[in-house]
C-alpha cells in the first residue's frame, strides 16, 4: 500500500513539473517576439523620416526647377538676355546636380528601407507559421485530452472523488485534478493569445508587404528620375557651352569695335555737355529778361503810382481841371496752359513712388542691366526689359519739357553691334524737369512727342523698340542732374 501511495506522489509531482514548463515555455516565446518587432520598429522608423525627408526635398527642387525653367524659356530668344539666360543655366545646372545628389541618397536609403523589409517579411512570415503550428498543435492536444475524459468519463470531480481507493487515494486526485484544470486553463489562454498575436502579426505583415511593394514602385520611379535629371544635366552643359560661346564672339565683336563704340559714345557725351551749356544759357538769358521785365514792370507801376497821388494832390487843392482823370489798371491776368495728364497705371501693379519720378515702363519693371562698367565701357542708365516688352508705352517719368528728340534711325532690331544712329541710343528723347534735372529715353521704335513740347507725368512718348546700339527690345532710361548721369534706381 506504501509503494502505491509514493508511486501517487511521483506521479502528482512529475505532472504538476512538466504542467508547468510547459507554460513557461509558452510565454518565454511570446517575449522573445515582442522585442524583436521593438527593435524592427525602431529601425524602420527612422528610415522612413529619412525618406520623407528627401521626398519633401525632392519637392521644393522640382518647384525650383520649374522656376528656373521659365526663366531659362523667357530669356532664351532674346539676345539682349544673353547673360541673364547664362546665369539661370548655370543655377539651373547646380539645382539639377542637388537634384542627382539629392535622388541617389533616395535611392540608397530606399534599396536600404527594402531590404529591412524584405528581412522583416520574411521573418515575420516564419513566426507567424511557427505561431499557426504552435495553435494547431495546441488545439490538437487539447481536443485529444476532451476525447480523452469523454471516453474514459472522468470528466467530473464527483466522478473522481467516487472512484478513489481511500482519502489519501482521493487528496491525491483531487491535487491532480487541479493541476490538470490549471494545465487546461492555461493551455486555452496560451492558445486565445497565440490567436491574437498570429492576427496582430498577420496586419503588420500585409502592412509591410503594401509598404513594400510602395517603396519598389518609388525606387523605380526615382530611378527613371535620375536617369533624365542627367540627360538634362548632359543638355544644360550644352546649352552653357553655347552659351559661352556665344558671350565670348559677342565680347570678342565688341572688342574689335569698341574704339568706334567708345568715339561714339564719347561724341554723343560732348553734344549732351554741349546741349546743356545752351539750356543752361538760354535759361540765364530767359531769367536775365525776367528780370528786366519785372524791374521795368516794377518801375512803370511806380510811375503810374507817383502820377495818381499828383493827381489826388492836384484835386486836394482845388485844380481848376473840373475833370477827374481816371487811371486803368494794369491787367496781370495770365498762366500756363497744361496738357490732360495721362495715368501711368503704376498704381494697378502696386508701385509705390520714392522719387519726384515715376517708373517710365508700366507694367514692366524688371532691370536686365544696371549702372555700372561691362567690357571696359560704363553703362550710364538702366535698361527695362521683359518678355513681350516689345511695342510698350515708354512714359514721361515726369513732367517737364522737351528737350531733344531724335528719330533717323531705321535699325529697329537686335543687333550685337552699333549702327551709329543716335550715338547709340538709336531713336530717343531728352526732357528737362528743371532744377538741373534731366531724363533721357533711349531705343524706341520712335519718339512721338516734339522738341519744346511740354508733357506731364505718365505722358506717353513712344513705343518701346530695339533702335541704335542694341541687342533686343528694351528701354535704356537715364537720369541726370546738372549734365551728370546718376544711378535710376535711386529716384524710381
Amino acid at each position: 500500500m506504501n509503494r502505491i501511495s509514493a508511486f501517487k506522489r511521483v506521479l502528482a509531482c512529475s505532472a504538476a513539473v512538466i504542467i508547468a514548463m510547459t507554460v513557461l515555455a509558452g510565454n518565454g516565446s511570446v517575449a522573445v517576439n515582442t522585442e524583436t518587432a521593438s527593435a524592427e520598429s525602431t529601425e524602420m522608423t527612422k528610415t522612413k523620416k529619412e525618406i520623407s525627408d528627401t521626398k519633401n526635398k525632392l519637392t521644393e527642387l522640382e518647384k525650383k526647377q520649374q522656376e528656373l525653367d521659365k526663366k531659362i524659356d523667357d530669356t532664351k530668344n532674346d539676345i539682349y538676355a544673353e547673360e541673364e539666360n547664362q546665369a539661370a543655366i548655370e543655377e539651373q545646372i547646380s539645382t539639377v546636380q542637388e537634384t542627382i545628389y539629392t535622388l541617389e541618397t533616395s535611392i540608397v536609403s530606399l534599396n536600404e528601407d527594402i531590404g529591412v523589409l524584405e528581412d522583416s517579411i520574411e521573418e515575420k512570415s516564419a513566426q507567424i507559421e511557427e505561431k499557426r503550428q504552435e495553435i494547431e498543435t495546441g488545439v490538437a492536444d487539447f481536443k485529444s485530452r476532451l476525447r480523452t475524459m469523454y471516453v474514459s468519463g472522468s470528466n467530473s470531480y464527483s466522478d473522481i472523488l467516487i472512484g478513489a481507493t481511500d482519502f489519501y487515494d482521493m487528496l491525491m486526485k483531487i491535487e491532480l485534478v487541479k493541476r490538470v484544470a490549471e494545465h487546461d486553463d492555461g493551455m486555452i489562454d496560451n492558445l486565445i493569445s497565440l490567436k491574437k498575436q498570429y492576427e496582430a502579426d498577420e496586419v503588420a505583415l500585409n502592412e509591410e508587404k503594401a509598404k513594400l511593394e510602395k517603396n519598389k514602385a518609388d525606387l523605380q520611379e526615382q530611378e527613371e528620375a535620375h536617369k533624365k535629371q542627367k540627360e538634362k544635366l548632359e543638355i544644360l552643359f550644352d546649352e552653357s557651352q553655347a552659351n559661352l560661346d556665344k558671350l565670348a564672339a559677342d565680347k570678342a565683336l565688341y572688342e574689335g569695335n569698341k574704339n568706334d563704340i567708345l568715339k561714339e559714345e564719347e561724341e554723343f557725351e560732348a553734344q549732351l555737355q554741349k546741349l546743356y551749356k545752351e539750356q543752361e544759357a538760354i535759361k540765364k538769358k530767359e531769367e536775365e529778361a525776367r528780370k528786366k521785365a519785372e524791374e521795368e514792370e516794377r518801375k512803370r507801376q511806380e510811375e503810374i503810382k507817383k502820377q495818381q497821388q499828383l493827381a489826388q494832390q492836384q484835386q486836394n487843392t482845388g485844380s481848376s481841371s473840373g475833370n477827374n482823370t481816371g487811371s486803368s489798371q494794369p491787367s496781370n491776368s495770365g498762366g500756363n496752359t497744361t496738357g490732360n495728364q495721362t495715368s501711368t497705371n503704376n498704381s494697378d501693379y502696386n508701385y509705390n513712388e520714392k522719387s519726384m519720378f515715376t517708373w517710365p515702363v508700366p507694367g514692366f519693371y524688371h532691370i536686365s542691366y544696371g549702372v555700372g562698367w561691362r567690357w571696359g565701357a560704363y553703362h550710364k542708365g538702366i535698361d527695362i526689359w521683359s518678355p513681350g516688352i516689345r511695342g510698350a508705352n515708354i512714359c514721361a517719368s515726369a513732367s517737364g519739357t522737351v528737350i531733344l528728340v531724335s528719330n533717323t534711325c531705321p535699325h529697329d532690331y537686335g543687333k550685337n553691334y552699333s549702327c551709329g544712329c543716335g550715338g547709340g541710343y538709336g531713336n530717343y528723347c531728352i526732357i528737362d524737369h528743371g532744377n538741373g534735372y534731366w531724363t533721357l529715353y533711349g531705343h524706341s521704335q520712335g519718339i512721338t512727342v516734339k522738341q519744346g513740347q511740354h508733357v506731364e507725368k505718365g505722358d506717353v512718348l513712344g513705343p518701346i523698340g530695339s533702335t541704335g546700339h542694341s541687342t533686343g527690345d528694351h528701354l535704356h532710361f537715364e537720369i541726370r542732374i546738372n549734365g551728370v548721369a546718376v544711378n535710376p534706381s535711386d529716384y524710381v
